[in-house]
């Protein structure tokens, strides 16, 4: 279950921007610190050979090239079934008294 959770957030945060791996990582390990970050490159790569990001090499000021990800139309109708089902279980999580 908490694949799928680590999917949804790395879809969410690359849909409100286009950002790089390491940004990417960061942003996904703060909110889960007990995960590896190379669950999150894993996850990441797998939503990529997916379809549901694609990628293309940023401009650098002089560091190395990076590799920026955005999420594809295939990225955002997963996004939106994986809200629809994080809310439906929320839901049922709720009816049964847990909070």
């Amino acid at each position: 279950m908490k694949k799928g959770v680590l999917e949804m957030c790395i879809l969410k945060v690359v849909s409100s921007d286009e950002l790089y791996g390491y940004e990417i990582m960061k942003k996904i390990t703060g909110a889960f610190p007990d995960i590896n970050e190379s669950t999150v490159y894993a996850i990441l790569r797998r939503l990529h050979a997916d379809g549901c990001t694609e990628s293309y090499t940023g401009e650098t000021s002089g560091g190395p090239t990076r590799k920026y990800y955005r999420v594809t139309a295939n990225g955002r109708e997963r996004l939106e079934k994986a809200l629809a089902d994080w809310h439906e279980m929320l839901e049922a999580i709720t009816s049964l008294g847990i909070q």
